[in-house]
C-alpha cells in the first residue's frame, strides 16, 4: 500500500516537474513574438508617416504641372502686347476724293510754335510759316495745303471765328461762296462742339475755310484746293484730328 502511494507520489511529483518544464519552454516562444510584431501605437505612427510620403509625393507633381500653364498664360499677355504696338503702328485715316475713298497711314506731328498735335497723312509736312499759323504742305502738289491757327477759348468766342472765316471768303469770292455742310461731322465726332465752313470756288481752284471748337481751344483752317485734287476732305480730316 506504501508502495503504491509511493508510486503515484512519484507519477504526481513527475507530472508536476514536467508541467513547470514545459511552462518554462513556452513562456521565452510567446514573449519573442509578441516583440516581433509591432505594437498598436507604432502602426499608426508607420500609416501616418506613409500618408505623409504620399502627401508630399502629390504636391510635387502638381507643382511639376502647373508650371507649363504658367508659361502658357504669359504667352497670350505677349502677343496682346505686341498687336496692340503693331494696331499703334498702323493708324489710318479715312477720306474721299473725287468720288473714291481712301484709306491710308498717318504720323503724328507737333506744331513749334503753337501747343497742339495733329495726324496728318505720311506725304504731307507740317511747319511754321508765321507766329501763330503753321501750314500742312502736300510734299506732291504744292499748289494744295492747309493753313492752321490754334487760339485758346479765352482770348476769343467762336462767333467771331465764324464771322471772320465768312467775311474772309466773302471778300475772295462774293459771287460763288457757299456754305458747307458739316453737320454728320458733329454727329459722328463727339469730340467737336462747334464747326462751320465756307468754301470759294476761283476758276479751278478753291479756298475752305472751316472754324472749329473743341473742348479746350478753337481751331480756323484754310485749305487750299483745286477742282481737280479735291483734297479738301483729306485737309478737313486731318485738320479734326488737332487737339
Amino acid at each position: 500500500m506504501k508502495k503504491t502511494i509511493y508510486q503515484v507520489g512519484a507519477v504526481v511529483i513527475l507530472s508536476a516537474f514536467l508541467a513547470a518544464c514545459n511552462t518554462d519552454t513556452d513562456e521565452p516562444t510567446t514573449t519573442n513574438a509578441s516583440k516581433e510584431e509591432p505594437t498598436e501605437t507604432e502602426q499608426v505612427q508607420n500609416e501616418e508617416q506613409q500618408e505623409t510620403n504620399e502627401t508630399n509625393e502629390t504636391n510635387e507633381t502638381d507643382d511639376s504641372s502647373s508650371e507649363p500653364k504658367e508659361e502658357e498664360a504669359t504667352e497670350p499677355s505677349e502677343e496682346t502686347k505686341a498687336e496692340q504696338e503693331d494696331k499703334a503702328d498702323n493708324t489710318t485715316l479715312t477720306y474721299i476724293s473725287n468720288g473714291q475713298t481712301f484709306e491710308e497711314k498717318v504720323v503724328t506731328s507737333t506744331s513749334d510754335e503753337m501747343n497742339y498735335t495733329i495726324q496728318h497723312l505720311e506725304n504731307y509736312t507740317l511747319t511754321s510759316e508765321e507766329p501763330g499759323v503753321d501750314s500742312l504742305l502736300n510734299n506732291a502738289d504744292e499748289a494744295t495745303s492747309m493753313q492752321i491757327e490754334v487760339v485758346k477759348k479765352e482770348d476769343v468766342t467762336f462767333d467771331q471765328l465764324k464771322e471772320s472765316a465768312k467775311e474772309t471768303i466773302s471778300a475772295i469770292a462774293p459771287e460763288s461762296t457757299k456754305d458747307l455742310d458739316l453737320s454728320s461731322t458733329l454727329s459722328e465726332r463727339k469730340e467737336i462742339l462747334n464747326i462751320v465752313g465756307y468754301e470759294a470756288l476761283l476758276e479751278d481752284e478753291k479756298i475752305v475755310k472751316v472754324v472749329i471748337e473743341r473742348e479746350n481751344l478753337f481751331v480756323t483752317l484754310t485749305i487750299y484746293d483745286s477742282i481737280q485734287a479735291d483734297l479738301t476732305d483729306a485737309f478737313l480730316q486731318m485738320g479734326l484730328t488737332i487737339q
